[in-house]
């Protein structure tokens, strides 16, 4: 009788004896370490890359990375290891190619190397794993790598178009071309990004100067018009609230940005208090991209509305503990109030404006805000000494820094668009 293609439950390399649990452990929490460290380097780009597209592509990314380095710890943890073989670099070598990485210049270096190198390796050190280890014993990390490389294709689609789209100068291209050499080298000496390959001597005297710092600068495209701040328009006045509440959520780009910066400067937190802040970084850009789909629809361009600036020069002077106090307690927090608060921004969309997208968009912009209240709440309660009981007064002391920065230009009325010409 003919063997059927569904036996063993249509699993595959059921009978190689394959890799053991030391060894699937060795390699799964090295490659967690790469995924964590690579939602580092893409979230310290989200504030200086000027691109607008490509700020949204890396909050997108950073966040799906943190859930693969999610999958892939809770894996080990399985498997009979303790979590503190987790929280330190598994060896020298990915600390130093990741130290030396986060100091790629440019928007165009930094992405050919991500999408040329990096992600490439990290493909390979999957795909290897999976044609390595018995998929029938160690079915859990079979199935989570399938998930990952299902992510990764898209990754390496998103990417490639992204980097396709980029116009390098001269100088630029050259720049790419010896920070690949430089990290290639970095990765033969480590034995590629899982460790099983040949090791070779690291790079002689090519390391960067100290630890990377980001930048604390306002850095914009020119793809959208910039104000200050807005005046803000009564409910009644539908047509000019709604460009109001449209540019709110377009700006949110702002508050993406800050927790770019919580999550890179923050050191010595647990792995879910990352997690946590790579999700709300990216639950933030998309509601600024909220903000862009329903202008478009609206107004058939995305430039019809300006996007506000002060919340972002607030981000880059706020230390990060004051920052995420004041987003978690103070301005998301109150929106939890009703009137006025999120559940009247949906009521607006949907009863007054009646503008079904924006009627889901906030729907979804109101679920969400709950959620980060609830994470920052209980963040907050472990990082702040002396917990939420003792932060009222930091928080108020941040409240009025963001006032300050606020008030340091007038805010502009926003001029309704001329509707699209049908």
């Amino acid at each position: 009788m003919p063997e059927s293609n569904y036996r063993y439950a249509g699993l595959h390399r059921t009978k190689e004896p394959g890799l053991s649990v030391a060894e699937a452990v060795e390699r799964l929490r090295r490659l967690a370490y790469v995924e964590r460290r690579l939602v580092r380097l893409l979230a310290s780009r989200i504030v200086t890359v000027a691109e607008r597209d490509l700020k949204a592509l890396l909050a997108r990314l950073q966040y799906e990375d943190a859930l693969h380095a999610d999958l892939l710890r809770r894996r080990v943890l399985e498997m009979r290891t303790n979590r503190s073989k987790l929280e330190s670099a598994p060896d020298a070598g990915w600390e130093a190619l990741f130290d030396e990485a986060e100091h790629l210049p440019g928007s165009y270096p930094f992405l050919a190397v991500v999408t040329l190198v990096l992600k490439p390796e990290l493909r390979n050190a999957f795909e290897s794993y999976l044609v390595t280890t018995n998929h029938l014993a160690d079915y859990g990390s079979v199935r989570a790598m399938q998930h990952i490389l299902t992510d990764e294709a898209e990754h390496d689609r998103l990417l490639h178009a992204a980097l396709d789209d980029l116009t390098p100068s001269k100088e630029g291209r050259d720049t790419a071309g010896v920070w690949e050499q430089k990290l290639r080298g970095y990765l033969a000496a480590a034995g590629g990004l899982d460790g099983t390959g040949r090791r070779g001597t690291p790079p002689a005297g090519e390391g960067s100067s100290g630890p990377y710092r980001i930048p604390h600068t306002l850095t914009r495209d020119e793809s959208l018009s910039r104000v200050w701040d807005y005046v803000v328009p009564p409910l009644e006045a539908v047509p000019e609230h709604l460009d109001y509440m449209m540019g709110l959520r377009l700006s949110e780009i702002n508050v993406a940005e800050g927790l770019a910066i919580v999550l890179f400067e923050t050191e010595g937190m647990p792995w879910e208090f990352y997690l946590d802040i790579s999700r709300h970084l990216w639950d933030e850009m998309r509601h600024s991209l909220f903000g862009e789909a329903a202008i478009e629809q609206t107004y058939g361009h995305r430039t019809a509305i300006p996007m506000r600036d002060y919340e972002a020069i607030y981000a880059l002077e706020a230390p990060p503990l004051e920052q995420y106090a004041v987003l978690g307690l103070e301005v998301e927090g109150k929106n939890m109030r009703y009137p006025p608060g999120k559940r009247q921004e949906w009521e607006f969309a949907r009863d007054m404006a009646g503008h079904p997208l924006m009627t889901t968009l906030q729907d979804f912009d109101w679920a969400d805000e709950v959620l980060h209240v609830n994470i920052a709440r209980r963040q907050l309660d472990e990082w702040f000494e002396g917990g939420l009981k003792a932060i009222s007064e930091f928080s108020r002391h941040g409240k009025d820094h963001r006032s300050e920065v606020k008030g340091r230009q007038a805010p502009t009325a926003i001029v309704h668009p001329a509707e699209p010409q049908s």
